[in-house]
């Protein structure tokens, strides 16, 4: 079975699709303890482990050792995007995270895996004139992998979700190309089904209410103002909110691309197509193609939910791309052997409905009552 590891893996987004295909996932990294406690708890049952570690200077020989075992056969990586990201500051090589892509192409030569798989935004083909991108190719190239880059847009592969993102896979030897699509949009293909829609994903949920009201996990309400709900309730599917920025989400369509957010911003979050309220981190994670046995423990704050949200790769993307290069590099997948029992884990509530409601109620933030962010 081909052994995986992810760098920058957030709550493994890319772990899961991986391990969903059947790949063995060892263990992932990232420097975000609540990313990692987020990762341990839907992945340690698959036999995945994650460790709270800074990729600046961890050695390959490392990552090795504490995944225990003695080769990687496709590393897995998304660094963080907030140097490129059109939504963010764009500081390009000016932001300290963007070292990290330097970090990545050490860690390929150090573990030498067959292949590898890198997300990022689509913006960083371009910042910085195309330099930062160019050099990640001519670092990796020079490893002696052959690389195939492009754009994809997540909706093309089922996820409920427009998205847009840059992927590379590289290998030793001949390119391997990319899945293809599963799904098509308004231009329908032959033998494709449509796009999946925001109403396919998030219809059969109720409406939002604490664990012991509904039974779902992550699935709580956001507090807005009255003044807030009445201006929600008058906005039609698919506009934007004039006064607080936010858009509605169209039930027959995708939803809008989901975003993370830096620090204490919360970054604005869609509205229900049906309910005058943003999306819960539940409905969130299903426009994101996670499943609901991917659990988020109450223990972790909600703006953290829906950050690691924003910031993950979608499992079935992933699960797409593992299949693929499988297929190309004559590996054996077993998807029953990486499914594990999530009935294993501690329990993911540990509050009472009161504790949730009074914890959620010292976090408000100006965006859930329709105020504008100041610059």
């Amino acid at each position: 079975m081909p052994i995986a590891i992810e760098l920058f893996c957030g709550c493994g987004g890319m772990s899961t699709g991986f391990l969903d295909a059947g790949v063995e996932v060892a263990a992932g990294f990232d420097i975000d303890r609540r990313a990692v406690e987020a990762y341990r708890y839907n992945h340690e049952y698959r036999g995945s482990r994650g460790f709270e570690a800074d990729i600046d200077g961890l050695s390959g020989t490392e990552i090795l050792r504490l995944a225990e075992v003695d080769r990687v056969d496709v590393l897995l990586a998304g660094p963080p995007c907030q140097p490129f990201s059109i939504v963010g500051k764009r500081r390009g090589r000016e932001d300290d995270r963007a070292s990290l892509i330097s970090e990545f192409v050490r860690l390929v030569g150090e573990l030498r895996p067959p292949a590898f798989v890198f997300e990022n935004v689509p913006n960083l083909t371009t910042i910085a004139d195309g330099e930062i991108f160019a050099d990640l190719c001519r670092g990796l190239r020079r490893l002696g992998y052959r690389l195939d880059a492009e754009i994809v847009a997540a909706a093309d592969y089922g996820i409920p979700q427009i998205r847009r993102r840059l992927l590379m896979i590289g290998a030793v030897g001949d390119e391997i190309g990319f899945p293809s699509p599963t799904h098509c949009g308004a231009l329908l293909i032959a033998d494709l089904p449509p796009h999946v829609t925001a109403a396919n994903a998030i219809g059969d949920l109720p409406d939002a209410g604490e664990y012991g009201e509904c039974g779902i996990h992550n699935h709580e309400p956001t507090l807005h103002t009255p003044d807030m709900v009445k201006r929600l309730s008058a906005l039609r599917p698919g506009e934007r909110e004039r006064s607080s920025f936010h858009d509605r989400l169209h039930p027959d369509r995708p939803a809008y691309t989901l975003r993370a957010g830096t620090g204490n911003f919360s970054p604005l979050r869609p509205i229900h197509y049906h309910y005058p309220r943003v999306i819960t981190a539940r409905e969130s994670a299903r426009l994101q193609g996670f499943a609901d046995e991917f659990v988020w423990p109450d223990w972790i704050p909600r703006l953290q939910q829906y950050r690691q949200v924003g910031n993950a790769v979608p499992p079935p993307l992933a699960a797409s791309v593992g299949r693929h290069i499988a297929s190309k590099l004559g590996w054996e997948l077993v998807p029953s052997r990486t499914k594990g029992d999530p009935t294993r884990r501690a329990p993911a509530i540990v509050l009472t409905d009161y504790e949730r409601r009074l914890r959620r109620e010292s976090r408000i933030r100006g965006a859930s009552l329709g105020m504008r962010r100041r610059a």
